[in-house]
């Protein structure tokens, strides 16, 4: 379980620094759905305004912000630009980072088989993602009305196992991920890192999802939000009392507060 539960912005400075020690942060690294937006909730993805202010504050005080998302490269890369976010944008759950128009496949396999098995067996199950499309590695599906995700999940397990398919099947709240088996955000994450010389040890990164807790080995510090999954909850240092977009305010605005204090 997590080290430290905090419930506003002072509980979460003193988390950050007892998990930090003398380093000063110097990446954030977010994901998405269900951790900036204002619920998490697969049809909402309305991202929480405080949140676009403390992503610009912390790139005021020269402390890098990045997207860790499942999402397609045009939609963070685009979303990031708008906002104000400089770092190299991980997208594809960690398959893809995109930095300056420059775009790095980390995976070095492909979805795209198992992919095209689920969209023809369980198409009155599953809807692909239009952002399938723009996809390299990990493609996404979204679980029809009157479907349980979880046993969805189970069934597309099954279902690439008996085709002899060899694909990691998970849920991030929002759909349904299909992704090679040496995909993971913590190789996306690391490699953006390394693009820009920065160590493990001053990252701190957030997210929602069962998926997120991947990023466990890539950052010093893992913070889950209030109404993140289990598996999150259970990996993470710090789990901010308050459900997705306040609860990522709330870990930026701490951030900020130590970035000020340490210059």
């Amino acid at each position: 379980m997590a080290r430290f539960t905090v419930g506003s912005v002072g509980e979460a400075v003193g988390a950050l620094r007892a998990l930090l020690g003398s380093r000063r942060p110097c990446m954030m690294a977010l994901d998405i759905d269900g951790t900036i937006t204002e619920e998490r909730s697969h049809d909402n993805f309305r991202v929480d305004i405080g949140v676009i202010e403390g992503v610009r504050a912390l790139e005021d005080l020269g402390v890098v912000t990045l997207f860790v998302t499942g999402n397609s490269v045009p939609v963070v890369a685009g979303f990031a630009r708008y906002i104000g976010s400089t770092g190299p944008q991980v997208a594809e759950n960690g398959c893809v980072v995109f930095y300056r128009g420059v775009l790095w496949s980390v995976c070095r396999g492909t979805a795209r088989a198992a992919a095209r098995i689920v969209g023809e067996e369980l198409s009155g199950v599953v809807v692909p993602s239009w952002q399938n499309y723009c996809r390299l590695h990990d493609y996404a599906f979204r679980v029809r009305r009157g479907f349980d995700p979880g046993e969805v999940v189970d069934v597309i397990s099954r279902l690439l196992a008996e085709r002899g398919v060899k694909a990691k099947v998970s849920n991030s709240g929002y759909a349904i991920h299909l992704r090679p088996p040496d995909a993971s955000k913590s190789a996306g994450l690391g490699f953006a890192a390394r693009l820009l010389g920065l160590s493990r040890d001053c990252v701190v990164a957030v997210g929602d999802s069962g998926i997120d807790a991947e990023m466990r080995s890539a950052a010093g510090v893992l913070v889950a939000v209030g109404n993140a999954d289990r598996e999150l909850v259970e990996e993470a240092d710090i789990v901010v009392g308050m459900p997705s977009g306040q609860a990522a305010r709330t870990i930026l605005e701490a951030v900020a507060v130590i970035a000020k204090r340490q210059g």
